[in-house]
């Protein structure tokens, strides 16, 4: 394991989190203000942007430290650590704008992160992501000038929205690097034309992995299959929410199919942690396995214990009056009594969930080795070991050969 890849690859995924952090703190500061016309609180976009982060960077750091060479880590990264800042710069932007009387430093360079930072995080790095997954390649060399097209048309989409005049979330804010003038309206022009080319743009990279599923087969095919669902949802929604606004105007159906995009694009990074956790991508299921089962072993101690402590100080106020370290000391004996207890559970319920064969054929071994203690009938044995064998290790056939007896000086020897 390359020991520097796995340090910057965890770096940013703390530097996502530390932006969600800042993105949720300034948006609850922000809800009073009183904001525009036509503007809603960016609370909510900002506690969408701080899940999906996690998804995105939890995933990403895990491929990226394992398999640094593999660039489908990286893009995840990218995505978790963009997102990040968007939220920060929502918050921020909110708040040095229109809670504070006088603007804060660095407000309008927030707000012009907005105009153009989407388009590189959502557009781009998924177009990439459905092209490159999952080896970090092209599906065969006929689809690199795809890739580098679509190289082209992120850079021009990005560099149009952060040059174009308005900002649209921040409507009482100029752009600070905005062109005027005709160079003005060639950065509008710019930027409806790469939204219409973002419809088959997202289509051909969709297109790309239904060309790699159909020529996959096997585990690879099991493990395509997964991401190709959530891309599917993701490429058509967004290029029908892009259709709805540029071609016809329609604003609500344009949301309702940008919120389906959304949804798929929150699925991307679930279906690539079910690929592998059931089909082994990428070889890292083991450490995803300990992942999540020590990660909701910690959330459900935690919430014991601070559930345990609030309960236990209201018992004593009532009681005595008063508040007792008795409940800390209680609290810290109940999580220490669980721990084993619930981390078998959670570990029962995650083999059960995607490790289904290997749960099915350690409890088929259990029922064996019970009635095997029981069970003297050899011709019964003989039946119920082939099963087991056919349920565990599944072989394509299966026989039981046992030598007969032989004789040494007119004794039997089994």
């Amino acid at each position: 394991m390359n020991a520097g890849a796995t340090r910057l690859a965890w770096s940013l995924w703390g530097l996502a989190l530390g932006f969600a952090v800042a993105g949720l703190f300034f948006g609850v500061l922000s809800i009073p203000a009183e904001l525009p016309r036509s503007r809603e609180p960016m609370l909510a976009p900002i506690l969408v942007l701080d899940a999906l982060l996690i998804l995105y960077g939890t995933l990403g750091a895990l491929i990226a430290s394992r398999r640094p060479r593999n660039s489908i880590g990286w893009i995840f990264c990218f995505v978790a650590v963009s997102l990040g800042v968007l939220s920060a710069a929502y918050g921020y932007a909110d708040y040095a704008l229109y809670v504070r009387d006088d603007p804060l430093p660095g407000a309008v360079l927030a707000a012009w992160v907005t105009n153009w930072l989407p388009s590189a995080a959502v557009f781009v790095a998924v177009c990439f992501l459905f092209l490159l997954f999952p080896d970090g390649r092209p599906a065969s060399p006929r689809w690199r000038p795809v890739v580098w097209a679509l190289a082209a048309v992120g850079a021009a989409a990005v560099l149009a929205s952060a040059l174009e005049p308005r900002i649209f979330t921040f409507p009482t804010v100029e752009n600070p690097l905005g062109l005027g003038g005709s160079a003005g309206r060639a950065a509008d022009v710019a930027n409806d034309l790469t939204d219409f080319l973002a419809i088959p743009t997202f289509l051909v990279s969709l297109a790309s992995m239904i060309s790699r599923l159909r020529g996959a087969r096997g585990r690879e095919r099991l493990q395509l299959k997964w991401v190709a669902y959530a891309a599917a949802l993701t490429a058509t929604s967004f290029a029908a929410s892009f259709a709805a606004g540029a071609l016809t105007g329609w604003q609500p159906a344009s949301d309702a199919f940008f919120l389906l995009g959304v949804v798929g694009f929150a699925g991307l990074p679930v279906a690539a942690g079910v690929a592998i956790l059931r089909h082994r991508l990428y070889g890292i299921d083991l450490l995803i396995n300990r992942t999540l089962v020590y990660a909701t072993l910690t959330a459900a101690l935690a919430l014991v214990y601070v559930g345990g402590v609030i309960s236990l100080q209201y018992v004593f106020r009532a009681v005595t009056g008063g508040e007792s370290q008795l409940a800390v000391v209680a609290s810290t004996l109940a999580i220490a009594a669980l721990f084993n207890p619930l981390r078998r559970r959670i570990q029962a319920f995650v083999d059960r969930s995607f490790y289904r064969r290997k749960y099915d054929a350690a409890r088929t071994l259990e029922s064996f080795s019970a009635r095997l203690r029981d069970e003297t009938e050899l011709e019964v044995l003989e039946d119920d070991l082939l099963e087991v064998i056919a349920e565990t290790v599944q072989p394509a056939h299966a026989g039981l050969w046992i030598r007969p007896p032989s004789k040494i000086d007119g004794e039997t020897v089994g």
